[in-house]
């Protein structure tokens, strides 16, 4: 699970030196929820379109005027 990590701590997180705030780590899903539920990270959607923000951001591709799309 992707989080991003909020609080400064010293020490391993899964056998590494713990990550600066501000990172995204991949870590498994119950050290994931105990960061989450101490509030020191955030949960970091696996694609920008999970997103509610993202997708209302998305804007479809627009072509200018001019010649057509080629058939494919």
């Amino acid at each position: 699970m992707k989080v991003r990590i909020l609080a400064p701590n010293q020490g391993l997180l899964d056998n590494e030196p713990y990550p600066a705030p501000g990172a995204v780590v991949d870590i498994p899903e119950g050290l994931a929820v105990s960061l989450l539920n101490d509030q020191r990270a955030e949960l970091v959607a696996e694609k920008a379109a999970e997103t509610r923000e993202t997708r209302e951001l998305a804007a479809p591709e627009k072509r200018a005027p001019g010649r057509p799309r080629k058939a494919s």
